[in-house]
């Protein structure tokens, strides 16, 4: 206790610093330029805000460490005519995420080169041309094929000639329940529940509805095999520097059991798969009504289902 509070600690603290880009609405040509003020964004708020402790402030800014997720995936999905199970559905994912990771990358490597690189790069892989792509888990080209639509070379030696880039790690992975509701979007990357649902935080009672679900076909997430739902979690990993978790979701109803055998074999494929951790198990036990209330559960509901 005594070294959170000292000025010269020698414990780390992390620090959620998050951001999220809403798919289906920023454009091929856009992406570049919001990703770097996603990462704008963060690295202002790490230079003016106040730190409760010493020890965070010291972590926070050597490591500059952001998370900018992605968030809409279903209605991104829904709107191209493909859902979560299938390999045209799957391939789609995989350039969403390879997007993702390399505007983040190029984004983080323009802010260095305006306001140099951060501290942690001494102790990163970074300047010594490490990336994300080089060392997922190879089970992934087995459920997509590796097929890349950047030129990731020219963006290594960029970063190495540089010495680096702004931040430690770009990108995560976060429920974003409680966004989703203000933008009404549909959370992270994980399927929708069901088309309309009401979501409760505190005393506040709130009606999402899935966009454009009145045109649009959307996979509901309990008819969403859970080896899919990995797959879609493996997919997304290869191209994070850091561990993400996802949650996953079974339908009982009619009293189905699960047995002992059935999680042994989604923990053993997650692993197989290259996820690092999982979150929640959410199971389905009788009809979601309208009037459900999905409840958040943390102080300020930032990072709860």
């Amino acid at each position: 206790m005594p070294d959170l509070y000292s000025e010269d600690a020698e414990g780390l603290m992390g620090l959620c610093m998050l951001a999220g880009v809403v798919q289906g609405r920023v454009s091929e040509e856009e992406y570049e330029d919001v990703a770097y003020y996603c990462l704008l964004v963060i690295d202002n708020v790490l230079d003016i805000m106040e730190f409760p402790f010493p020890s965070l402030e010291k972590s926070a800014r050597y490591y500059r460490a952001a998370g900018v997720g992605i968030v809409n995936l279903a209605y991104e999905l829904a709107k191209n005519g493909l859902g979560y199970t299938t390999k045209e559905g799957k391939e789609h994912m995989h350039k969403v995420a390879e997007r993702h990771s390399y505007c983040l990358h190029k984004a983080s490597l323009r802010l260095a080169k305006e306001f140099g690189v951060c501290g942690s790069m001494e102790v990163s892989k970074y300047p010594e041309g490490w990336l994300p792509i080089d060392t997922y888990n190879k089970h992934v080209d087995n459920i997509v094929g590796n097929d890349l639509q950047y030129d990731w070379e020219a963006l290594r030696k960029e970063i190495v000639e540089n010495g680096g880039i702004r931040n430690s790690v770009l990108e995560a992975i976060a429920p974003n329940e409680s966004s989703s509701q203000l933008t009404n979007t549909c959370n992270s990357i994980y399927p929708i529940r069901q088309v309309k649902i009401a979501k409760g935080s505190g005393n506040n009672r709130n009606i999402v509805i899935a966009p454009e679900s009145d045109k649009l076909n959307y996979d509901i997430v309990w008819d969403v095999d859970v080896k899919d739902q990995i797959e879609t979690y493996a997919i997304f990993q290869k191209f994070i520097g850091q561990g993400i978790s996802g949650d996953f979701f079974i339908d009982r109803r009619g009293n189905r059991k699960v047995s002992d055998r059935e999680l042994l074999q989604v923990f053993l494929y997650q692993t197989k798969a290259g996820m690092k951790t999982r979150y929640y198990m959410n199971t389905l036990t009788g009809d979601e009504a309208e009037d459900d209330i999905l409840e958040t559960a943390c102080e300020g509901g930032g990072c709860t289902l």
